[in-house]
């Protein structure tokens, strides 16, 4: 009789603490860690209790997160959930008052997390732990394999404390960053990041890389192709050779290995007699001859073009600008 009294007397007390929300400290993005992290869950009713699904427990709106919520109800009292790397080691301490009258944790289904097992309905191999859980107790990683888990509390004697919020659900999530074990996560070239709802991390990439493990470039990002040329990317097929582009160029222009650079002007074999011809713009080409050459001169256009030229003399070249009209 001391001992139910007790027990009530310590439920109501901590029901009293609990008044107000809790609101659980979460991001909504977490970046993988290379070495695993030790979670410690207070097995207790005075602290870490959320209700509502969304804004308490998740701290997302509503809104946004209700085609994630699946069957569970809005409103159920529960430990803030968690969410471990593939590899986390995590231990529950028991809250002391709860220790008089023991206490052990079972794996559980959605619907017993939802609706909390009698002790009568869990089995032998559902329970965590040999003993009981009594001080500090660390989860096995069988019972922490990739997916979502859900732990309820089961009483070995006294009343049933999982509707109160002695109930756990824990998110385990692998990566894919990496093609091989010894490879660079993200190929060194982004962030392996996982949403709040995603099932695993994925590589996030840095400008210009993609792919899924960040390890192609889009050749074409930096615009190489000069005058308005279109560019197109070319994936290699095999890993030891690097994407390529290719520059499509506008009529005016050429030049694929030069990115579209080179002018199809006016130059013509003989538009400069001995000196060499040059395209300035798509109807102005420059002569340049040395000072010694002989007949460096302006051939005539047969196409009735009035020419009109300037010459300017350097230390070495005759320069003669023509544009034509």
């Amino acid at each position: 009789m001391k001992l139910k009294s007790f027990v009530v007397t310590i439920v109501l007390l901590q029901i009293f603490m609990v008044g107000g929300q809790k609101f659980c400290n979460r991001s909504l993005m977490s970046e993988w860690k290379t070495q695993p992290t030790v979670h410690t869950v207070k097995w207790s009713l005075s602290q870490d209790i959320c209700s509502s699904f969304f804004t308490e427990c998740w701290h997302i709106d509503s809104y946004h997160g209700s085609s994630t919520s699946g069957n569970v109800p809005l409103r159920l009292p529960q430990i803030c959930p968690l969410q471990l790397q593939l590899g986390d080691l995590l231990f529950v301490s028991s809250e002391p008052s709860f220790q008089s009258y023991g206490m052990n944790l079972a794996n559980v289904s959605l619907e017993g997390f939802i609706q909390c097992p009698q002790p009568s309905d869990i089995h032998l191999h559902q329970l965590l732990f040999d003993h009981g859980l009594s001080g500090m107790h660390q989860i096995v990683p069988k019972w922490l394999g990739v997916g979502t888990h859900y732990f309820a509390e089961v009483p070995i004697q006294g009343p049933l404390l999982c509707h109160f919020g002695l109930r756990l659900n824990v998110t385990v999530k692998p990566h894919a960053c990496q093609k091989y074990s010894n490879s660079m996560f993200c190929s060194g070239h982004g962030k392996c990041l996982s949403h709040i709802w995603d099932e695993a991390y994925h590589c996030h990439c840095s400008h210009p890389y993609s792919g899924q493990y960040c390890q192609e470039i889009d050749k074409c990002s930096s615009k190489p192709c000069h005058n308005h040329g279109i560019c197109i990317s070319r994936k290699s097929q095999r890993e030891d050779v690097e994407d390529s582009y290719e520059c499509i160029c506008l009529h005016s222009f050429t030049g694929k290995i030069i990115n579209c650079s080179e002018i199809i002007g006016q130059c013509q074999r003989h538009s400069c007699g001995n000196g060499s011809c040059t395209n300035v713009s798509l109807n102005t080409f420059r002569c340049q001859c040395d000072k010694t050459a002989t007949e460096c001169m302006l051939y005539k256009f047969h196409r009735g073009f009035f020419l009109v030229y300037s010459s300017t003399w350097s230390s070495r070249m005759y320069i003669k600008s023509v544009q034509i009209m």
